[in-house]
């Protein structure tokens, strides 16, 4: 056993062991690997996507919640941008203070409500309530004229609750109110500020991209504006040729039937349909020969509105596609009732912006983020130069 231990030398840890055997105190000792050992990076990492999975959770719910004045809220910023826009236009062109020109904007746009309301309210109320009783009669006699079966152009006996159900928070002439207090609020607020908004935006990315973001910000005001533009040109232009053409033909109730139509052009798709529905049927009631002339009128009207009119005014930055509006007036109207239905097309303007500008445009074109007012030439140099181009792994 000795000569063994002679040969081969001591077994590490017996009082024989020599210096050579014996673990040396510098060796570096390299633990064995678990999969749970991940890298200070890749924590922080994890702890950041968490925290965004869970914010984002819970913000949807909140978004769910409160779906209806999250709505208003964006109806209020859409004309406070409007307003912002027109306040900084005359104040360009007057020289004046832009707050100034603010308080004069809106106090010409509640006061012209108001006088519209005063001038017209009665005769339209006073019109509308002749209908309504008359409704019955106007839609046999209609019926008759046309030879429609007697159980069609009926009035649902559950059309009021229909309707209430329909309208959501405008269900009641004080919950109208209030929301029309809630828009022109969160609107004068938007106009008066509306650097201090947008900043916090920018402030959530880093210097180099603010001026993307900057950019993606103005499309987004674009889209609001060209959609209230065209939708209150469309309103008046489509109201007067409906009250001039109904007056011509000589339908009783012109006003309120004029009003309906232009009020409900706001709705895109159906809401045309919608509108001229009424005065249809009141000339076919009338004769076939005023039934005629107003379907023609409403055809025409119509024609100009939606060929000529809205396409001039909002141009491209809204042009949302018709599949598309059905498509989001099923979802929102759903999910929100009447205000998802009358605000598809700015929603889907805006989502149309941030898809095009933060996917299509940095990952399917190739574009990088470029600040507002830069060249196409800027950009393509950028692309072309080396530094934009990764290193390869």
């Amino acid at each position: 056993m000795r000569r063994g231990r002679a040969v081969f030398g001591a077994f590490p840890g017996t009082p024989e062991a020599g210096p050579a055997c014996e673990p040396q105190p510098d060796a570096a000792v390299t633990p064995t690997p678990t999969p749970l050992d991940t890298s200070v990076a890749f924590r922080k990492r994890a702890r950041y996507v968490v925290v965004l999975v869970t914010l984002t959770l819970v913000g949807l719910w909140v978004g769910w919640r409160a779906r209806q004045a999250l709505l208003l809220g964006f109806l209020g910023v859409a004309l406070g941008v409007l307003f912002y826009r027109a306040s900084r236009w005359l104040a360009a062109r007057l020289g004046a203070p832009r707050g100034v020109m603010l308080a004069l904007v809106i106090l010409g746009v509640v006061g012209s409500v108001a006088a519209a309301a005063a001038l017209v309210g009665p005769t339209l109320v006073g019109e509308a309530r002749a209908l309504i009783e008359a409704g019955p009669e106007l839609i046999a006699r209609a019926r008759a004229q046309l030879g429609i079966p007697d159980d069609a152009l009926v009035l649902p006996s559950s059309g009021t609750g229909m309707a209430s159900r329909a309208l959501g928070v405008f269900s009641s002439v004080a919950g109208g109110l209030a929301s029309l207090v809630v828009v022109l609020i969160v609107a004068i607020y938007t106009a008066a500020e509306p650097r201090r908004y947008t900043d916090g935006v920018v402030r959530f990315v880093d210097r180099e991209h603010q001026p993307f973001v900057r950019s993606v910000l103005d499309d987004v005001e674009e889209v609001l504006v060209s959609w209230l533009k065209g939708v209150g040109i469309a309103v008046a232009a489509l109201g007067t040729m409906a009250l001039v053409g109904l007056s011509i033909i000589g339908l009783p109730g012109a006003v309120a039937l004029a009003a309906f139509a232009a009020a409900l052009t706001v709705i895109p798709t159906f809401g045309p349909l919608l509108g001229w529905a009424p005065a249809i049927v009141v000339g076919f009631a009338q004769g076939t020969t005023p039934g005629l002339w107003t379907l023609g009128l409403a055809v025409v009207a119509q024609q100009i509105e939606g060929s000529v009119i809205t396409p001039k005014v909002q141009g491209a930055m809204v042009s949302v596609g018709p599949a598309l509006i059905v498509a989001g007036q099923i979802v929102l109207g759903t999910l929100a009732g009447f205000l998802g239905v009358l605000l598809v097309v700015p929603i889907l303007g805006v989502g149309l912006v941030l898809v095009r500008r933060l996917y299509i445009g940095p990952f399917v074109d190739g574009e990088g983020p470029k600040p507002a007012g830069s060249s196409e030439e800027d950009a393509s140099a950028h692309r072309a130069s080396p530094e934009a181009v990764p290193a390869p792994t």
